[in-house]
């Protein structure tokens, strides 16, 4: 059979465009070249490829439907719950597995098992050439027909038409993998981006575990960074930023999960919060990392004029509070003041408190503030 001689796989981003390479060549010219190579083929045999054909096209439509709502949030997700041991491409293939099965089994169908595929002693380090690239459905030489396909029976004819159906709506649908492992690659280059990913992805799994941190004990095998690789990873890396990329839809979903609940234990007993800062803004703990982040930088937020004072200006304390909407107004001018570093003196309550009664919608000051504040990771 042709597999012997060739490898039909093509879980890869660079086998993806191989194949959609080979569908874009399909040509009447080339179908029936590869049709003339075939010995003896009947129109039973041609009418039965056919059947086969249909039923793809009819299982491809509903599974195209299934890989683009999958698409929709792959990439928004740190790991997802059936990345473990598979490529991107394996997992976005498996949603369109009946039109993998059939491009496989079309291309074995067409292609010549040739003893001039492989070489008569083939080396250790021998890789079996692609079956989209020798077949004549897809390769630049071929032998074509004498006579035009319209001159050819009616069978034949209509699997050529559904094979052009079949192979334009598995190429529609290949090219949203390679668009989606695009992406994945551009994030994953993008250390950021990965620790948000991962961020994001803590919290939620905060959010499922918090009611039960303070119960959990961290030091038994579970959490032993020697039997879960995602622990591994974290204390191997120089920094949350390297883990994150390393780690971006590369290990198992439970093993995130477990990484996210030693983290959270252990941020509980340092107390990356106080338990005054979660209150002030009802636990979230992503605006308050953006929190900390911008008040550590708030002296590159201040205008030229500004930035010659002594004191801060209390209007860009109070447009940090419009922002940030904490619970108690009072409160937060403390948490500034407790959390700011920079070179100026902080305003007191009262004085922000005037400035916050004196912003109107359309701030100038306010507009350029919250657009800059709105892009903080």
């Amino acid at each position: 059979m042709a597999q012997q001689r060739y490898q039909t796989q093509f879980d890869s981003y660079d086998g993806l465009q191989t194949v959609v390479c080979a569908i874009e060549n399909f040509s009447p010219d080339r179908f029936l070249a590869a049709l003339q190579l075939k010995n003896k083929v009947s129109l039973e045999s041609i009418v039965t490829l056919d059947s086969q054909v249909l039923d793809a096209v009819k299982y491809l439509q509903e599974q195209k439907m299934d890989l683009i709502y999958f698409a929709r949030d792959f990439n928004n997700q740190f790991v997802t719950r059936r990345n473990h041991c598979f490529s991107s491409a394996h997992q976005l293939l498996h949603k369109i597995h009946s039109g993998t099965t059939q491009v496989k089994r079309v291309f074995t169908r067409f292609t010549p098992n040739s003893s001039a595929a492989t070489p008569r002693h083939t080396p250790a380090t021998y890789v079996q050439p692609s079956i989209y690239e020798r077949s004549p459905l897809s390769m630049e030489s071929y032998m074509p027909s004498l006579w035009p396909i319209e001159s050819y029976p009616a069978e034949v004819q209509q699997l050529y038409e559904d094979l052009k159906r079949f192979f334009a709506l598995l190429k529609e649908s290949l090219m949203l993998c390679v668009e989606v492992m695009r992406k994945e690659e551009y994030i994953r280059r993008d250390p950021n981006q990965c620790r948000e990913l991962y961020r994001s992805f803590k919290d939620d799994n905060y959010h499922r575990v918090k009611r039960i941190l303070k119960s959990i004990n961290i030091y038994t095998e579970q959490f032993s960074p020697f039997i879960n690789p995602a622990i591994d990873l974290r204390q191997s890396s120089a920094s949350e930023e390297e883990f994150s990329q390393k780690g971006f839809h590369a290990l198992d979903y439970e093993d995130v999960c477990t990484l996210t609940v030693k983290e959270l234990v252990e941020e509980e007993q340092r107390g990356e919060f106080s338990k005054e800062e979660l209150n002030l803004f009802a636990e979230n703990r992503p605006l308050l990392r953006r929190l900390h982040t911008i008040i550590d930088n708030f002296d590159s937020y201040l205008d030229e004029k500004a930035a010659t004072r002594k004191k801060l200006p209390a209007k860009y304390i109070a447009c940090l509070l419009l922002w940030a909407q904490p619970k108690e107004e009072k409160a937060f001018v403390e948490f500034f003041i407790n959390t700011y570093k920079g070179e100026h003196e902080v305003p007191d309550n009262s004085t922000v408190n005037v400035q916050k009664n004196k912003l109107r919608n359309g701030d100038e000051v306010y507009s350029r503030l919250e657009g800059l504040w709105d892009g903080v990771k």
